[in-house]
């Protein structure tokens, strides 16, 4: 007997009822027994597209997934159908920040290359390439420093050179200081 469904089956798109996100979408090909459901799709999809393949090679890849009724009825409809379909898909917003959080790890995976190739154009004399890779590596900083650097010297507790002249100086006293001007 199966088990519950878990809950992001059925969650994790909000703008379609529980009930068609987990729908089972057979698996052409006469596999008896191997379904999945809507949400797994998405997944798919959407990973294709966070690695940059295009919506017609998707379409293609995944007709029989993404338009399970109907096989009797040509290709090109249901290509159509599919097309429409990721169309769709694109335009809700869960499923494009999906497709972004999957290419910006696709992206980030891809750093150590894009560095080789960055270290490669800075050995050949690049100069820009030869910046960004110092800048990278905290070696060179492009605006200088943001404040120039303080020093403050403090000597407590000694007299300084000028204090003690201006004590030795008699103060100027006059008796008339307390008295209105008339």
């Amino acid at each position: 007997m199966a088990g519950k469904a878990h809950p992001e089956d059925y969650l994790e798109y909000p703008e379609q009822s529980a009930q068609d996100l987990r729908r089972p979408v057979p698996i052409p090909g006469g596999i008896e027994g191997s379904k999945i459901t809507w949400n797994h799709l998405r997944e798919t999809v959407a990973q294709m597209y966070g690695r940059g393949i295009p919506r017609k090679i998707i379409a293609r890849s995944l007709v029989d997934y993404l338009v399970p009724n109907g096989k009797d009825r040509p290709l090109e409809q249901r290509l159509s159908q599919a097309r429409n379909k990721l169309r769709k898909w694109e335009r809700q917003g869960i499923f494009r920040d999906r497709v972004y959080e999957i290419a910006i790890i696709e992206l980030d995976l891809d750093a150590p290359q894009m560095l080789k190739g960055l270290a490669k154009k800075a050995k050949r004399g690049r100069v820009d390439a030869v910046r960004l890779a110092m800048e990278l590596t905290g070696r060179h900083n492009p605006k200088g420093d943001p404040v120039p650097t303080q020093v403050a010297v403090v000597f407590n507790g000694i007299p300084r050179p000028g204090e003690q002249a201006v004590r030795a100086s008699p103060r100027l006293e006059t008796g008339d200081a307390d008295a209105e001007p008339a």
